[in-house]
């Protein structure tokens, strides 16, 4: 039985999910997924719609939190049985959860659906949630495929950016587990809603609009500023980036790195022309030994560029695990990075942003692991870490420190962060520096605005180094989010029925290179 209370807003969305059955649940960031899919789930089981246990997959460093919110709603009544430790842990657990004896949901993550199928197949299938339902949006991986191996009646994929990369086709990932007659077959699919050019590669989407009707049948979808949502939310200030120039050393470095890039992709024209998909490196397609050979000395140096816009010795301390960075230091050109510009910027600006007030907290994203640590070092403040090097438990811990400690007033997360964790008691959430996806991007900027804030205003602040790499991140995040906004919310579409795609080449933007 469900015990909480639910906002207005979050009322129309149960009614949905328990008439379907089978929905995509698209409710934006911060607006009660869990809470209200624990309603319609405790629902159905009062109207015995549901009659055995059923399973909740969702991302590691989730399980606990999904555990507390079922017991918390639920007074305690509802037995949530969290799948983790070790092998041998695991197995007792599964045994306990297939005999059905005291256990309402099962709660596992997305690597056990594949590691541990033996047993997940045999799960009683009551339901099925997938939260942060992205993690399925590939069809060519094992956990898409063993998720959507596992069949029930009631199905929901839960999540506030169906889209994170611009791609349709994401989508259509998705509604394949949750229901398959939605969309039908890839191929027609694809002919109605993609024009691809002659080697296959997307060239543009089109007939968006009724694409987004056809969705719409099958989700339930909300956005932050809808009327009937604002109001439990904290305004907020997405602030002008804030744009810091390279010390004289770091810009020499990052012409030099630029330029040795843009032979690269010359190289990269010449042979292979539009077929070079630089994209499908970061899905781990392959395109053949030598397009691939090629991809991986891009990467190598769009990596370095970035690492050297964050911080010089994020750069060096990869030379053991880059080869091209490695290949800079025996020509000694990282001898004389000695400043920090973007990190000593961000001192000043969270100096001054905790000095007004003390009540004042502050999230901090960044893309590397080792960055986490080169911030808390330099900010000198207790501050709680958040990364993918920590176990569930640990970042459960450190999250709950931060929440409840008045003297933890700064979190610094890696990207493990960036998904389904509740920071409502920050104001002020600094991207250090970007993600390439969008759907990070936006999850990111979720945490700290949250329907359980009880903050009037927050503020976004992304931190960029000029006329680097990380300004065309910056313009291809914007240009994504159109693509998604489009499909899911039918806003933007042009007179084809597709979206205009603004961003120029990668190679045009290096050939400008201001810094």
């Amino acid at each position: 039985m469900f015990t909480g209370t639910l906002l207005p807003y979050q009322v129309e969305a149960v009614e949905a999910m328990v008439e379907r059955k089978k929905m995509l649940v698209a409710y934006d960031l911060g607006l009660g997924k869990t809470v209200l899919t624990i309603a319609a789930l405790e629902r159905m089981k009062d109207e015995k719609i549901i009659t055995e246990p059923g399973i909740i997959i969702c991302l590691s460093s989730l399980k606990y939190q999904w555990a507390d919110q079922i017991r918390k709603f639920t007074n305690d009544v509802a037995n949530p049985l969290v799948i983790d430790g070790s092998k041998g842990q695991r197995a007792k657990q599964y045994a306990e959860a297939i005999s059905g004896i005291g256990v309402d949901y099962v709660i596992l993550n997305y690597e056990q659906v594949v590691n541990d199928w033996g047993y997940v197949s045999l799960l009683s299938r009551g339901f099925i949630v997938c939260d942060e339902a992205t993690a399925i949006k590939s069809f060519r991986s094992k956990r898409s495929k063993h998720v959507k191996d596992l069949k029930s009646d009631v199905k929901f994929a839960l999540t506030g950016t169906p889209i994170e990369n611009g791609k349709p086709e994401e989508l259509y990932s998705i509604m394949q587990f949750v229901d398959s007659k939605v969309l039908g077959r890839f191929d027609l699919f694809d002919k109605t809603f993609i024009v691809r050019n002659q080697f296959g590669g997307v060239e543009r989407y089109r007939n968006l609009e009724t694409f987004s009707k056809t969705i719409a049948t099958a989700s339930v979808r909300k956005r932050q500023q809808d009327p009937d949502v604002a109001p439990y939310l904290p305004d907020t200030i997405f602030a002008e980036p804030m744009i810091i120039e390279f010390d004289s050393a770091g810009a020499k470095l990052y012409k030099q790195i630029a330029k040795e890039l843009l032979a690269d992709l010359d190289e990269a024209l010449d042979s292979y022309g539009s077929a070079f998909d630089l994209f499908s490196h970061y899905t781990g397609e392959s395109s053949g030994q030598g397009m691939d050979a090629l991809k991986g000395k891009v990467m190598s140096k769009l990596t370095a560029l970035r690492m050297l816009s964050d911080h010089p010795e994020l750069l060096i301390n990869s030379k053991t695990s880059s080869g091209y960075v490695g290949e800079l230091e025996e020509r000694g050109l990282l001898t004389k990075l000695t400043k920090q510009p973007k990190l000593s910027a961000l001192k000043q600006y969270v100096d001054d942003f905790l000095d007004q007030d003390e009540r004042n907290k502050v999230v901090i994203f960044t893309s590397y692991v080792y960055m986490v640590w080169l911030i808390q070092e330099h900010l000198g403040y207790m501050s709680a870490k958040y990364t993918g090097d920590m176990d569930a438990k640990q970042k459960e811990e450190s999250k709950v420190w931060f929440q409840t400690d008045p003297d933890c007033r700064i979190l610094v997360s890696s990207d493990a962060g960036g998904y389904g964790v509740d920071l409502p008691q920050a104001n002020l959430l600094i991207n250090y520096d970007l993600p390439w996806n969008a759907g990070l991007a936006l999850q990111r900027n979720g945490r700290i605005r949250r329907a359980s804030s009880t903050w009037p205003s927050i503020v976004i602040q992304d931190f960029l180094m000029e006329g680097s790499i990380e300004e065309r991140q910056h313009a291809m995040l914007i240009q994504k989010m159109s693509v998604a906004n489009a499909i899911i919310d039918g806003e933007g579409i042009n007179a084809e029925g597709g979206v205009n795609l603004t961003v120029g080449t990668l190679r045009a933007f290096l050939e400008n290179v201001s810094v």
